[in-house]
């Protein structure tokens, strides 16, 4: 599905339309077997269907997108955690050693592993300058949050991987109307999938020469990520 969504030259290719079509089914079909929780997103946008103020392929649209965007995004986040830690033995042995908390490394790799380095286009309301930049009204900017994320003017380690900066991924997840609505669930997940990692797979390290990136100008993420248990040795 993220190559339905991704910046791209040329159509869609058909394997992300059928991606696609199997949730929005998956999703149509929970929906009419009440597979709904009562006070969830989902059933708020359903509710806005029934009041006739919305039509139900736009709620199927938006109930697809949160589950693509809640679940792509986390792992890509994972993916590119565990090729940052592989980089960086001393940050790897802070966890190994139970030296820094599960929620501080999830913010911390958060900001340096962002899963979407850049934002979506925004037009210029009126003229103004940013940088030394003459941006003109009706232009349009595209923000690059991968850059953004690393700016040492806000984070002091900048371009380095410091679990113990005490770095905040606000920007990750956007403010105000832009904020993502998941981005609590987010911060758990990958908590969680931390803990889970250093508890039950001690030892594990990256096979880093088969480690190989999805090609994609929006998400930042892996397309493979062999791991090696301890005493394995990479295949030849």
């Amino acid at each position: 599905m993220a190559d339905a969504l991704d910046m791209r030259i040329g159509g869609i290719n058909e394997d992300a339309n059928q991606a696609c079509r199997r949730l929005e089914a998956w999703v149509l079909h929970a929906i009419e077997r009440g597979a709904v929780h009562p006070n969830g997103i989902s059933a708020q946008m359903l509710a806005e269907v029934d009041a006739g103020r919305w039509r139900k392929d736009d709620a199927v649209a938006n109930i697809v997108f949160l589950l693509f965007a809640g679940q792509a995004t986390v792992v890509d986040t994972f993916g590119n955690a565990l090729v940052a830690l592989a980089n960086s033995p001393r940050q790897l042995s802070l966890l190994e050693n139970g030296n820094v908390g599960w929620s501080a490394a999830a913010e911390e790799l958060l900001r340096f592993c962002a899963p979407v380095q850049y934002a979506g286009a925004r037009i210029a309301a009126d003229d103004l300058s940013f940088g030394g930049a003459i941006i003109k009204a009706g232009q349009a900017v595209v923000p690059v949050l991968g850059s953004a994320n690393r700016d040492v003017s806000v984070f002091p380690t900048g371009d380095r991987l410091d679990l113990e900066a005490g770095s905040s991924s606000a920007l990750v997840f956007g403010t105000g109307l832009h904020a993502c609505l998941g981005q609590h669930v987010a911060r758990v997940e990958l908590a969680v999938l931390l803990e889970a990692l250093f508890t039950w797979a001690k030892g594990w390290r990256l096979d880093t020469s088969r480690v190989s990136r999805r090609p994609s100008v929006l998400f930042h993420g892996l397309q493979t990520a062999p791991m090696i248990r301890r005493g394995d040795r990479p295949p030849a």
